[in-house]
């Protein structure tokens, strides 16, 4: 009865989640998961989103309701610098690039490939997990820098965004959902929810790749996507790089007890 009472509430959650904004994908509300100390996850204060570049009018109006306080970037520059973010007037732009040089090269790599129809000893999941596992490591600052920009907001409602939404957004949201409590398997579940938010961008896209053949269809559709093995090695780079989950929080993320508490103060009722 309780995985009944859970389950019909995550549905619903589900679709409350998920904010149609025009010409941006994967655009979430982070709120309405419990934590392990009964309280829940505020609505209406967490973001995720895909990138900002193609919004609309109707979509900057829609934005600027949110009231926001902080947009966070996670792209590389050369993605920044491609298709720079529109953003309402007053808000705080972050940009912490993760991921800068070597999404450069993957892009251009597969670009390559695709044109020269040269598909023989590409392996995108040993990229991508290579990736997550370079987050909790590499790419420390950027998060300790998110972290931080979402407890200075103290209460202000904060957006953080890739490319697509998925991948470094989605650590950031797994990171921070630890943080403040909420449990792992729920943590996996949200993580999940991208390949269901994304199905009709990257329906779009595959179907442009498939005109240049199986191979490359075959070779980009895991990149469209995520899979729970790629959070789960960033979890477990966590862990062996830093000792415990704890330990990258006041270390790695340097947030100490009375920092994580104000988050959780902040974002929790």
């Amino acid at each position: 009865m309780a995985k009944m009472i859970h389950s019909e509430r995550d549905q619903r959650s589900s679709i409350k989640r998920l904010l149609k904004i025009p010409r941006v994908s994967n655009f979430r509300d982070l709120g309405g998961y419990l934590t392990g100390d009964g309280r829940t996850v505020k609505w209406g204060q967490l973001y995720r989103s895909g990138h900002l570049a193609d919004l609309t009018p109707r979509g900057m109006d829609l934005l600027t309701n949110l009231d926001l306080s902080t947009i966070v970037d996670f792209r590389s520059t050369y993605e920044f610098q491609r298709h720079p973010d529109r953003v309402p007037e007053g808000v705080r732009l972050i940009h912490l690039p993760v991921m800068d040089q070597a999404n450069r090269e993957m892009s251009q790599e597969i670009r390559e490939r695709i044109k020269n129809n040269h598909m023989e000893g590409f392996a995108p999941d040993q990229l991508i997990t290579k990736a997550y596992r370079q987050f909790p490591t590499e790419f420390t600052p950027a998060f300790k820098t998110f972290i931080h920009a979402v407890l200075d907001a103290k209460s202000k409602p904060v957006l953080w965004h890739c490319t697509a939404g998925k991948d470094r957004t989605g650590y950031a949201a797994a990171i921070l959902y630890r943080i403040l409590g909420v449990d792992q398997e729920i943590i996996y579940r949200d993580y999940l929810l991208s390949n269901q938010y994304v199905k009709r961008l990257n329906k779009k896209m595959l179907t442009v790749i498939f005109v240049r053949g199986f191979k490359a269809y075959r070779m980009i559709k895991p990149l469209m996507g995520v899979q729970l093995n790629w959070l789960r090695a960033a979890f477990d780079t966590i862990d062996g790089e830093w000792g415990s989950f704890e330990s990258y929080v006041s270390d790695g993320l340097e947030l100490s007890p009375t920092g994580v508490r104000q988050l959780q103060d902040d974002l929790l009722e």
